[in-house]
């Protein structure tokens, strides 16, 4: 399977789990559904189609899949509850509901509509690269990544993660890229970019479908203002949007993977194996390249 996007965070010390202990602990927290009062659950899931392993090792790395469930309780609904019951005790009591008691009826409220709300599922996967002592999730969602790698120190017993530091920043070095037209040897810059104007809330500027090596948005450049998305291509193998913290967005590979002309002879669960292996070996080349550059250049604010 290919991720679609990829944080990631650095991990401070060796991962020394076996893929056998891996299993093991977190076989200890799998997804399940949620209580009847419950909101949400976190858990571990099985990471291939139709399989019950909860961990794949794949050249290296143990891919991983987090499943959330959550209670869906829409706001507009607890409220049209609350103003009814807000209404009754002010009819049949004769007086006003002040904000502490209409607090108190919202929670009564929510917890006498829970047992009835429908749930949803979604799931995260994330890689361990203990080669290069990573964990990769997949999606751009900060909040979203940290509630796996939460659950996964949990399960684990001990995780220390830190977010990727690189001598040059990838904002200065986006700028650069961009306003000399240089991408680093093996990219190419794509129609894609997002400028920040420094210090100016709110300055925020998106180009999408145009030779964005031209016109404004040089110009935007010239005036110090930072690149902080910018769509970039890499050895005509894979697209993505590199952002200013690191996290690869929109990841999609530019050569298709061959397909049995039999459909229905195709393996479902060799095809994901034989695709996770494929984007493994991609991302993690492309992920020590745009590393290996940022600590290796320096960054400048000149543009001239």
């Amino acid at each position: 399977m290919w991720f679609k996007n990829v944080t990631l965070f650095q991990m401070t010390n060796s991962f020394r789990v076996s893929a056998q202990s891996l299993e093991e602990k977190l076989a200890q927290r799998t997804a399940r559904k949620c209580g009847a009062l419950e909101l949400s659950t976190l858990g571990w899931s099985s990471v291939m189609p139709n399989g019950d392993a909860l961990s794949l090792t794949v050249d290296g790395a143990y891919l991983i899949a987090a499943r959330k469930t959550e209670k869906i309780l829409p706001a507009t609904v607890v409220r049209e509850a609350l103003n009814e019951r807000i209404v009754e005790i002010e009819t049949t009591e004769g007086r006003d509901v002040r904000s502490k008691e209409k607090q108190r009826l919202r929670d009564e409220i929510t917890v006498e509509l829970l047992p009835r709300a429908f749930s949803r599922s979604r799931v995260t996967y994330a890689l361990i690269d203990p080669e290069n002592g990573w964990i990769w999730v997949d999606t751009a969602s900060r909040p979203r990544a940290e509630e796996l790698t939460v659950l996964l120190r949990e399960s684990l017993g001990s995780l220390e993660l830190t977010n990727p530091e690189t001598e040059t920043s990838a904002a200065g070095a986006m700028s650069q890229w961009l306003f000399h037209s240089q991408p680093p040897a093996g990219f190419t810059l794509d129609d894609e970019v997002e400028i920040r104007e420094n210090d100016e809330p709110g300055g925020t500027i998106r180009c999408k479908n145009i030779d964005i090596t031209q016109g404004a948005v040089r110009k935007h450049l010239e005036s110090q203002s930072r690149v902080v998305r910018l769509a970039m291509s890499w050895s005509d193998r894979l697209s993505f949007i590199l952002d200013q913290d690191l996290v690869v967005r929109r990841i999609r590979p530019l050569e298709l993977i061959e397909q049995l002309s039999d459909e229905d002879e195709v393996d479902a669960e060799a095809m994901f194996v034989a695709d996770t292996m494929l984007f493994v070996a991609e991302i993690r080349q492309l992920l020590q390249r745009i590393l290996e550059i940022l600590n290796t250049g320096k960054e400048t604010d000149s543009r001239t």
